[in-house]
């Protein structure tokens, strides 16, 4: 039989208002990061976007990654003020409705990259969410087959990395084609260890960074935190140097630091709000008209 406080507990509400301007830039992830302070707790939270005039599809990922991580804590959700038809229809279409009321995903809707987790042994579904959603829109990206697997191969890395080092049972990943702006847009995020934990008990010299420079020591060419018989370590490495190359925009925020590239150019900050995992934010050029081959392609492409 339930105590009196449990019972009063059990029926407590909270409401989580988003922003009106709600996307991916350091104010979003702030925001989001304050969410996942919140929602650790025994109450049933009214997520309400009845403010919300625009809205970043692609972050569905980390709304999603909080609504699951935050059920241990037996914290439920619902939607309120969905007035905005464009953000309705958008979290119906992505699977985010689906995880709070049930409400199924259109099978037909193309420009969404469906909310989806996925766990350890989800190598195989991976491997074809990426190649249905990323690498066989071939007439958005002028990538030759060997330009496509490298891609593929950098992303899946970043995949096994946040298992590796996080100690995440889960990644959840979700995504937008902006079809007016040329973006496609893919967001990866996890619940664990997070990029200052791991750079800052590697070494000595290194444990008084800080959670922004902890980033920008690990998307540095050749830094890992990996042993020496562990494989892998180039997914941020590649898909940094291809996202220079196509003006597009990379974004990581963990623990309290940010870091973004976009064309080139390097922002970083430190919030006061933790988040307790990692968040990679990838944004596609779509507009970009050169051609990508590997350095392998182009010497064979000389040979012959």
């Amino acid at each position: 039989m339930k105590s009196w406080a449990d019972k009063w507990f059990s029926v407590q509400k909270e409401t989580i208002r988003f922003p009106s301007n709600f996307v991916s830039n350091v104010e979003g992830f702030d925001f989001l990061s304050q969410i996942l302070t919140r929602t650790v707790a025994k109450k049933k939270f009214l997520l309400d976007f009845s403010a919300v005039q625009r809205f970043d599809p692609h972050l569905s990922a980390v709304i999603g990654c909080i609504i699951i991580a935050s059920e241990r804590y037996e914290a439920t959700f619902e939607f309120s003020g969905l007035n905005n038809e464009f953000v309705k229809k958008t979290i119906k279409n992505n699977g985010l409705m689906e995880l709070v009321d049930g409400t199924k995903r259109p099978s037909n809707f193309n420009s969404g990259i469906p909310f989806q987790r996925f766990d350890m042994k989800s190598e195989s579904s991976l491997e074809e969410y990426i190649y249905r959603y990323l690498l066989l829109t071939g007439k958005d990206f002028n990538l030759s087959e060997g330009a496509k697997k490298r891609i593929f191969r950098s992303i899946f890395e970043i995949y096994q990395n946040s298992v590796m080092h996080s100690g995440a049972e889960e990644v959840f990943v979700c995504g937008h084609k902006f079809t007016l702006r040329g973006v496609l847009a893919l967001t990866m995020v996890e619940i664990g260890r997070t990029f200052k934990d791991n750079v800052t008990s590697f070494e000595d010299v290194y444990k008084r960074y800080s959670a922004s420079e902890s980033i920008s020591w690990a998307v540095k060419s050749g830094n890992t935190t990996k042993k020496a018989t562990e494989t892998g370590g180039l997914g941020l490495d590649l898909i940094r140097e291809f996202l220079r190359m196509n003006h597009g925009k990379l974004q990581i925020r963990s623990a309290e630091g940010y870091w973004e590239e976009k064309k080139g150019i390097i922002f970083t900050q430190n919030s006061p709000h933790h988040f307790g995992g990692s968040i990679v934010n990838m944004e596609f050029n779509l507009r970009d008209s050169k051609t990508y081959y590997t350095k392998e392609e182009f010497e064979i492409k000389d040979i012959l």
